[in-house]
């Protein structure tokens, strides 16, 4: 449990800070898609018509961003109609 907890605690603070950051840019571009819910180190986000593209590039580039490590952060993004379908 020592050794688990400062990384789950990590793992935690930096999902919130990609959220914040993803949020931020969405509105920053005036896009319509919102997060919906967030679980473990993953966000599902409700996408508006016309907007995967940017949606896509916004995830990648802010949850990639979203601390600085020694190793990159990777980011994949999947899409469909669940989770399930997203590749989930």
């Amino acid at each position: 449990m020592a050794l688990n907890a400062p990384i789950q605690g990590s793992a935690a603070d930096i999902i919130k800070l990609a959220m914040l950051r993803v949020d931020r840019s969405f509105q920053d571009q005036n896009l319509d898609s919102r997060i919906v819910l967030q679980v473990h180190d993953e966000l599902i986000v409700e996408v508006a018509a016309g907007e995967s593209g940017a949606v896509r590039d916004t995830l990648v580039r802010e949850m990639g961003a979203a601390a600085k490590l020694k190793v990159p952060l990777t980011v994949s993004v999947g899409t469909g109609a669940s989770w399930r379908e997203a590749g989930h």
